[in-house]
């Protein structure tokens, strides 16, 4: 007669979900509620254990959206089937255990850290071995789960590196079974940083051309640096939104793909990292240029303000990201030392907030195509009609300030040989504007305008043309 199958104890964090629930739950509360920091550090001197408590309380965790392992949920099931019970022991607050519990359904039991124990490591192994006498399984993922390993019947290890197979090989504990484990690699770093946004940021380099600095090597290479710092600056930003809208893109069809809401990248690695680019980025950039580093300060502040307030009020959000790119602008000329333009600055403001619309009206006009509501943003799919009007109108207003700046300020630079080309370069752009707005309209724009225009032979065509009225116009000297 067969003996019966072991129990299955299975571990939570970096086990049957990629991510740290403790860690989760403190990024929760320090960008949702950071009030209640100091009573989890009062907490914390009671020990590990009551400062977990305290934690849950505060962060409220929606273990819904968490990543689990699917590999090892579908072996859960498979063991339950054949008769094994499937039990949760960790060392995260009770709360949590019986949340995921609830949530995953295939456990008969869930044990955490009570408020007054932490179950981890040795206290955990007394537990588990004290609770199934007859021996067990169990899963985990770290040296912390070598006790639990010593006295486990069957040794299971989800992911793992070289270092934890070497200590499992020296102490005879197998291992009996290894899951593999989603490690971030280059392509999920370079997608958490979002490298493929830095095109936007290549606006800071427009005063370096339309001043022909870019002739003087020490500016020029005042502007690559300056450019490189801000592209490590703004990867910081998108990084620290990523931490927190955790929870919210988890939620989304597409955005819980991103590597830091699918596990692939870890919140231990993804913090540091955030912080590491923003300060020194930022000191950087106040070495190269104080005045440089003040303006790319006050991007990442606006940037901040906006990833936790302001993309969530209608209208509202589309300006801030044309005052973004402005801020790029202006960043730009300090870098260069070349006199702030009022007129560029408004110029910008105009064509970006016009183009931030022309994205936001190509939702609503899908959203209505497929008769479900626009989430997070504020809008109603019946807004695409006011987007419509205020982003043509703005993008009216952005042609109309480039004569403008091309007629009371380009001109007046004796920088040009002949300015007439100038003026065809409005032409140029006003076509372009009309083809986004025309996709926009038809629902076709999928991509942020800028990406699209990365991605567009046509727009390629236009910015060629931009180009050649542009040499057309200088001094012969290039």
């Amino acid at each position: 007669m067969s003996e019966p199958p072991l129990p299955l104890v299975i571990d939570l964090d970096g086990t049957l979900v990629h991510t740290d629930t403790l860690l989760e739950q403190l990024v929760l509360v320090a960008f949702k509620a950071p009030g209640r920091a100091p009573s989890m550090l009062f907490a914390l001197l009671k020990g590990r254990a009551a400062f977990k408590r305290a934690v849950a309380q505060a962060a409220q965790l929606d273990v819904r959206t968490l990543p689990y392992d699917e590999a090892l949920l579908t072996f859960a099931a498979d063991r339950k089937s054949a008769g094994a019970s499937v039990h949760l022991v960790t060392a995260a607050d009770q709360s949590i255990a019986d949340g995921v519990a609830a949530h995953v359904g295939v456990f008969e039991t869930a044990q955490g850290s009570d408020g007054r124990t932490n179950l981890k490591g040795s206290t955990k192994a007394a537990a588990v071995a004290e609770r199934f006498r007859d021996g067990f399984a169990y899963v985990g993922d770290s040296g912390a789960d070598l006790p639990v390993w010593r006295k486990a019947r069957e040794v299971l290890v989800m992911g793992g590196g070289p270092g934890l197979y070497g200590r499992l090989a020296r102490e005879g504990l197998g291992p009996h079974h290894a899951f593999a484990w989603p490690s971030g690699g280059l392509r999920d770093w370079l997608t958490a940083l979002r490298v493929h946004q830095w095109s936007k940021n290549a606006v800071l380099l427009v005063p370096l051309v339309l001043s022909q600095q870019f002739l003087n090597p020490e500016i020029l290479l005042r502007a690559a640096i300056g450019l490189v710092l801000f592209n490590l600056v703004a990867s910081a930003t998108y990084l620290i939104n990523d931490l927190s809208d955790l929870a919210a893109d988890r939620a989304h069809p597409t955005k819980r793909q991103r590597p830091l809401a699918a596990g692939k990248i870890h919140i231990r690695t993804a913090a540091p990292t955030a912080l590491l680019l923003l300060l020194g980025g930022l000191a950087g950039t106040l070495l190269l240029h104080p005045a440089f580093g003040l303006v790319s300060l006050g991007y990442v502040v606006t940037t901040l303000f906006y990833s936790f307030t302001l993309k969530a009020q209608p209208l509202i959000d589309t300006m801030t990201i044309g005052g973004l790119f402005t801020v790029r602008v202006i960043a730009g000329m300090v870098l260069v030392d070349s006199p702030v333009s009022p007129w560029l600055g408004a110029f910008t403001f105009m064509l970006f907030t016009s183009l931030a619309l022309a994205k936001r009206n190509g939702e609503l006009v899908r959203a209505q195509q497929a008769g479900r509501p626009v989430v997070g943003r504020g809008y109603l799919a019946g807004d695409a009609l006011l987007t419509t009007s205020l982003g043509l109108a703005t993008g009216v207003t952005a042609v109309l300030l480039m004569v403008l700046y091309m007629e009371l300020e380009a001109r007046m630079t004796g920088l040009y040989a002949n300015v007439g080309p100038l003026f065809m370069i409005s032409v140029v752009l006003a076509a372009w504007i009309l083809r986004v707005w025309l996709r926009a309209h038809r629902g076709e724009l999928q991509d942020d305008p800028v990406v699209f225009a990365l991605k567009d032979r046509t727009s390629w065509f236009h910015a060629g043309a931009v180009a050649l009225l542009w040499l057309a116009a200088v001094r012969p000297i290039l």
